[in-house]
C-alpha cells in the first residue's frame, strides 16, 4: 500500500495534445512509465506490486451508490451518507432527532453505504487507471471503464448528480450543506478517466456521457442551496468545497474558472481562516483539532497539485493579508514533531505520520530542509498510506522521488 501512494502522487494525464489538468504530478509520472518501458528493474517491481492489488479489483464487483438505507426520496440512485458524529438521543423513546457528539463516529455509519463504496470506486479508478497508463494494458482500461460506469452513467445503478442526502442527520427534515464533503471522491475520480481517454473501449458516447454528469452535479454544486451553504463554510468545509470544485472544473477542462475559484474562494478563504500566528481558529475549536488543523492542510496539498496544473504555486501564494500556507505549516511543524505537546483538545490520539506528505510537499516547495527531514522521520506505515489513499490526496514517501528532474535522474535513483 505504501508504494502506491509513490504512485499516486506523482501521477499525471499526458493523454492527449491538450493536457488534462489534474491534482497530480505529471512529470513525474512520466518519468516512473518511461522507466518502466525501459525494463527498469525497479520500476518493473513497483508496478508489479500494483499489479497484483488489481487483481482483485479486476474480480470485485463494481460498486454503486445503493445503499443499505434508501434515502428520504426512496431513489436508490440518490447518494446517501450518515453524518459521523450525530448519535440517537438518549433522552428520547426513539432516539430522535439525532444530538451532535462532535469527534465521536457513530458506528451506524456502515449502513448508510454509499460513502464507502464511493471510496471504493474511487481507490480502483485510481490504481486500474494509472496502471493502464504506464503499462498500456487494455485490460486495466476495461475494469477501470466497467467502475466508472456502474457508478456514474449506468441507466440501473448510475448515481444521480446531487449530494442532498449526504451526512443525512435521522429526524432532521432540514438540510445541510456538510455532506458535499465527500464529493471529493468522485470528483477526483472523474479527473482519473482521463487517463484511459484513449483506450479503444472507452467510446465517445461514454465520454459524453461522463461530461454530461459531470455537468449536472456542476450545476447542482453551484445552484442548488446546499452547495451556496457549503461554498460559504468558514471551516476545512469550505475549502474542501473548493478542492472538488476545482477538480470538477478540471475534469470538464474549464482553466479559466479553476483561476477564479482559486483566486477569490479558496485563497480568499484561507485569508479569513488563518490566525496572525498561522494557526486555524475553527479547526483549533474542534475536540480532534490537531486532526482538523491537518485537514486543511490535506485539502490545500490537494488544491496546490491542481494551482500546479494551471502555473500557480499555492505554497507561495499570499492572502490579501499576506498569509499563506507556510504561515500554517510553520506553526503546525513543532507539533508534528512533538505532538504530545500540543496544547488544544484532541480527544484521540494523532497519528502524526498524516502529515508525512505535507511536510513533504512543503519542504520541497519552500526549499526547508527541516520539514524534510522530519517527514523522513515519520516515516510511512501501511495504515497512514491507507488513510492517505481515502482521503484522496497523495504523498511523496520514498527518497527515491526526491529532486528527480527528468528520466535520467530517475534512472540514476533507481540504479542506486
Amino acid at each position: 500500500m505504501r508504494k502506491l501512494i509513490v504512485l499516486l502522487v506523482f501521477a499525471g494525464a499526458l493523454v492527449s495534445a491538450k493536457a488534462q489538468i489534474l491534482p497530480l504530478d505529471k512529470q513525474r509520472l512520466s518519468a516512473l512509465k518511461e522507466a518502466y518501458l525501459h525494463n527498469n528493474e525497479q520500476a518493473v517491481k513497483m508496478v508489479g506490486f500494483y499489479e497484483g492489488m488489481a487483481v482483485k479489483l479486476m474480480k470485485d464487483k463494481a460498486p454503486t451508490v445503493k445503499s443499505k438505507i434508501l434515502p428520504p426520496s426512496n431513489d436508490a440512485r440518490d447518494y446517501i451518507s450518515l453524518s459521523r458524529y450525530w448519535w440517537p438521543d438518549t433522552t428520547k423513546k426513539d432516539g430522535l432527532p439525532y444530538v451532535r457528539h462532535d469527534g465521536k463516529v457513530n458506528p451506524e455509519i456502515d449502513s448508510y453505504m454509499s460513502e464507502k463504496a464511493m471510496v471504493k470506486m474511487a481507490n480502483a479508478v485510481d490504481c486500474l487507471s494509472l496502471l493502464y497508463y504506464v503499462t498500456g494494458k487494455s485490460l486495466y482500461a476495461e475494469h477501470c471503464a466497467r467502475y466508472l460506469r456502474a457508478w456514474f452513467t449506468d441507466s440501473i445503478t448510475g448515481m444521480n448528480p446531487n449530494m442532498t442526502y449526504s451526512q443525512f442527520i435521522p429526524g432532521r427534515t432540514k438540510l445541510r450543506g456538510t455532506g458535499i464533503l465527500d464529493a471529493r471522491h468522485a470528483c477526483r475520480a472523474l479527473c482519473m478517466s482521463a487517463l484511459i481517454k484513449d483506450y479503444a473501449g472507452w467510446t465517445e458516447h461514454d465520454q459524453t456521457q461522463l461530461t454530461e454528469w459531470g455537468k449536472a452535479f456542476l450545476y447542482w454544486m453551484e445552484h442548488s442551496t446546499q452547495g451556496q451553504m457549503e461554498r460559504r463554510a468558514k471551516n476545512n468545509h469550505g475549502l474542501w468545497f473548493d478542492v472538488t470544485h476545482m477538480e470538477l472544473l478540471a475534469f470538464l477542462g474549464y482553466e479559466n474558472r479553476i483561476r477564479e475559484v482559486l483566486r477569490d474562494d479558496f485563497m480568499q478563504k484561507l485569508n479569513n481562516q488563518i490566525a496572525e500566528n498561522g494557526s486555524l481558529p475553527q479547526e483549533l475549536a474542534r475536540t480532534l483539532s490537531l486532526h482538523y488543523s491537518t485537514f486543511v492542510c490535506e485539502a490545500s496539498l490537494q488544491a496546490s497539485f491542481i494551482a500546479a496544473g494551471i502555473g500557480e504555486n499555492l505554497w507561495t501564494m499570499k492572502t490579501a493579508s499576506q498569509k499563506s500556507l507556510a504561515d500554517v505549516v510553520a506553526f503546525l511543524y513543532p507539533y508534528y514533531k512533538s505532538p504530545e505537546k500540543w496544547t488544544y483538545k484532541q480527544i484521540k490520539k494523532f497519528d502524526a505520520q498524516r502529515a508525512t506528505p505535507i511536510l513533504l510537499e512543503a519542504g520541497k516547495a519552500l526549499e526547508n530542509k527541516n520539514y524534510t527531514k522530519l517527514a523522513y522521520q515519520l516515516g510511512m506505515t501501511d495504515k497512514s498510506a491507507l488513510l492517505m489513499l481515502i482521503t484522496t490526496f497523495r504523498s511523496v514517501t520514498n527518497p527515491i522521488w526526491q529532486n528527480c528532474r527528468n528520466i535520467n535522474d530517475l534512472l540514476i535513483r533507481f540504479r542506486k
